[in-house]
């Protein structure tokens, strides 16, 4: 799992007051539980792995500009296989720059031989920031699939 996706879900935790996220990818699973002052993941692998949250600096805080610090998430509202088009030889869905609204399909997500079309939540409207998934990627329940701003 790239540590890149553990921080953006790390961030999402912060950002949305979440305490507990588990995911399970790959037959990787990531358990990630927050509490004020630590941050522990478990990784179900040889074993548990255990990481403490940086220890506060006395020093100025330095703002970093998060340039998906503002955006909303389409998350997944089912497990399955995600595609970003609707057949092999045509063109996504959406892409990045592209508006967003809540009557657009954004990606399918086959689940049990269904093909579920997934729009934003009511009051996500925006352009498409970044997409977090790949086509033909296996997601679970509360996968971010697309960054909206």
């Amino acid at each position: 799992m790239d540590i890149k996706i553990v921080k953006d879900i790390t961030k999402l935790m912060t950002d949305n007051d979440l305490v507990e996220v588990e995911v399970e990818s790959d037959g990787l699973k990531l358990k990630l539980k927050r509490s004020v002052a630590t941050i522990t993941t478990m990784v179900a692998a040889p074993a548990p792995v255990a990481v403490a949250a940086p220890a506060p600096v006395a020093a100025a805080p330095v703002v970093v500009k998060d340039e998906f610090a503002d955006c909303k998430p389409v998350i997944s509202p089912i497990p399955g296989t995600v595609y970003l088009k609707p057949n092999p030889d045509a063109a996504n869905f959406t892409s990045v720059g592209a508006p967003v609204d809540e009557s657009k399909v954004v990606c399918l997500i086959e689940a049990m031989k269904v093909f579920n079309e997934i729009k934003p939540d009511a009051g996500i409207k925006g352009t498409i920031k970044k997409v977090c998934v790949s086509d033909g990627q296996p997601v679970e329940y509360g996968t971010v699939l697309f960054l909206v701003g």
